[in-house]
C-alpha cells in the first residue's frame, strides 16, 4: 500500500491542501507583522528527491513561482529570489547526504532598503529584520527549519554569527553566504537558541542593555505561538475570504491580532465553535472595530511579502502583493476577486452618510456609495472627514462643512 507523501509523489505539480497552506500562510504572515520576535517551526519531508511541506505541496515548485512572480518586482526582490534557489538545491544536497547536516542562513534586510522611510513589499523598515533560518537534517530523515526574526540587522551582530563556527563573510549581503556544520540531534535543537543569544551579546557589547532577538524592550513573548492562539479571528477570518488580497479583511484581522497582543483591549481569545455565530459574529465585529481604529492611526502591517496600508497616497496594497506568493488573486482588488453580495448592515466606513443606520452592504461592511469611492482609488473616510451630513440622496449626498459653512455636494 502506498504511503500519502508516495501518492504526493506522482503528480507532486499540481496537488496541495489550498486551505492548510492558506492557514499557514495567514499566520505567518501575521506573526512577522506583530511587534515581538518571531520564532517558526516548520518540519518537511523527504521523498524521491524533492521537499514536501505540510499542504501536500512541492517545495522545488514554489521556489520556481516564487522567482516567476518576481519578474515585474524591484531587481533586490528578484536576485534574493534567485538566491533562495540555491538554498533549496543546497537543502536537497543536504537531504541526500552531499553536505552537512546543518544549514544556517542569515536572511539580512536589503541593502538597497536601508534608507528608505516606508514599509514595501512585506520589508518593515523600521524594525530591519533579518531572518535567521536553522536547516536540519533529523535523524528520521526529515528536514526541520526554524525561523527566527532578528532585528536591526545589525551588521556586527550578524557577523558574530559567522564568528561563532569560526567562519568571517565577506562583504555585502549575506542571504547568500550560507553556513554548513555537522551536529549532532541535541545541538540541532538548540542551535537557533544559541545563535540568537550570540546576536543579542553582540548588542549588548556594543550598546549596553538587555536585549531579546534584537529588541531591546516590548513584550517577550513568540509572535508565532500568540497568532496560533487566536483561533476565534483566524477562523472567522478564513470563513469570510477566499484569499489574501492586501485589502480592509487582511488589514483588519492584523489590526485586531495586534490590539490583542498589545493588550490594547481587555479582550481574550474566545474558543471558536464551528458553526457558533456569535462566536463568529463577535470575532468579526472585532476585527472590523480594529481595522477603523488602524486606519485612523495610519498604521501599515508588514511581513512575508506583503506591507498592507489603507493610505492611498502610498504604495497599493496590490502594487506591493504582485508576485508575492499568496496566489492568483493577490493582485486584484475586491471586487474584481469576488462577488460583491449586497445584505443589509452598517457601513464601517467613518462618517458615511448612511450612519448609523442600516443600507445595503458587501462581504466587506462597505455601502454602494463608499464601494464606488474605492473602486476609483480614493478613500471615502478622508472625503467625508470634518464634514456633517444634513441631507441624504441616493448616490449624491449633501454636506456642510463644519468650519466653511458652505453647502457641498459630493458625486462618485
Amino acid at each position: 500500500m502506498q504511503s500519502t507523501v508516495e501518492l504526493l509523489a506522482i503528480d507532486n505539480s499540481e496537488y496541495f491542501d489550498a486551505e492548510t497552506r492558506r492557514y499557514y500562510d495567514t499566520v505567518t504572515w501575521l506573526a512577522e507583522v506583530m511587534p515581538g520576535n518571531m520564532r517558526t517551526p516548520f518540519e518537511y519531508t523527504y521523498y524521491g528527491g524533492e521537499l514536501y511541506a505540510q499542504d501536500g505541496s512541492a517545495m522545488g515548485r514554489i521556489f520556481d513561482d516564487s522567482i516567476e512572480g518576481a519578474k515585474s518586482l524591484p531587481l533586490y526582490e528578484r536576485r534574493r529570489r534567485e538566491i533562495e534557489k540555491g538554498e533549496y538545491l543546497d537543502m536537497l544536497a543536504m537531504m541526500k547526504g552531499d553536505k552537512p547536516n546543518t544549514i544556517v542562513v542569515e536572511s539580512d534586510f536589503p541593502l538597497e532598503l536601508m534608507d528608505v522611510t516606508e514599509d514595501v513589499g512585506g520589508y518593515n523598515v523600521s524594525r530591519k529584520q533579518t531572518m535567521l533560518r536553522v536547516l536540519a537534517k533529523t535523524p528520521q530523515g526529515t528536514l526541520k527549519m526554524f525561523s527566527q526574526s532578528l532585528d536591526g540587522s545589525n551588521r556586527r551582530g550578524l557577523e558574530a554569527i559567522y564568528e561563532y563556527f569560526g567562519q568571517k563573510p565577506a562583504p555585502g549581503e549575506l542571504l547568500g553566504q550560507r553556513i554548513f556544520v555537522e551536529l549532532d540531534s541535541s545541538s540541532q535543537e538548540l542551535i537557533i537558541d544559541n545563535l540568537t543569544n550570540v546576536y543579542d551579546r553582540s548588542l549588548h557589547a556594543q550598546y549596553g542593555g538587555e536585549w531579546n532577538a534584537g529588541r531591546a524592550s516590548g513584550v517577550d513573548r513568540n509572535t508565532y505561538d500568540f497568532v496560533c492562539g487566536q483561533q476565534d479571528l483566524i477562523k472567522a477570518y478564513l470563513a469570510i475570504t477566499k484569499s489574501f488580497t492586501g485589502g480592509f479583511r487582511d488589514y483588519s484581522l492584523a489590526a485586531a491580532i495586534k490590539d490583542r497582543f498589545l493588550c490594547k483591549k481587555l479582550v481574550e481569545s474566545t474558543e471558536y465553535v464551528e458553526a457558533g455565530v456569535v462566536a463568529h459574529t463577535m470575532a468579526v465585529d472585532e476585527m472590523y472595530r480594529a481595522g477603523n481604529a488602524a486606519q485612523a492611526r495610519g498604521e501599515v502591517f508588514s511581513g512575508c511579502g506583503a506591507s498592507v496600508s489603507r493610505d492611498y497616497n502610498s504604495k497599493s496594497a496590490e502594487a506591493q502583493l504582485d508576485g508575492s506568493g499568496y496566489g492568483n488573486q493577490a493582485n486584484k482588488s475586491l471586487s474584481d476577486s469576488e462577488t460583491l453580495v449586497w445584505k443589509d448592515g452598517v457601513c464601517r466606513v467613518d462618517n458615511c452618510p448612511t450612519r448609523p443606520g442600516k443600507t445595503k452592504v458587501a462581504q466587506c461592511s462597505v455601502c454602494r456609495c463608499c464601494q464606488l469611492w474605492f473602486d476609483k482609488g480614493r478613500d471615502p473616510a478622508k472625503l467625508y472627514k470634518g464634514m456633517k451630513r444634513i441631507q441624504k440622496e441616493s448616490f449624491t449626498t449633501t454636506f456642510v462643512n463644519k468650519k466653511e459653512t458652505k453647502i457641498k455636494k459630493i458625486n462618485p
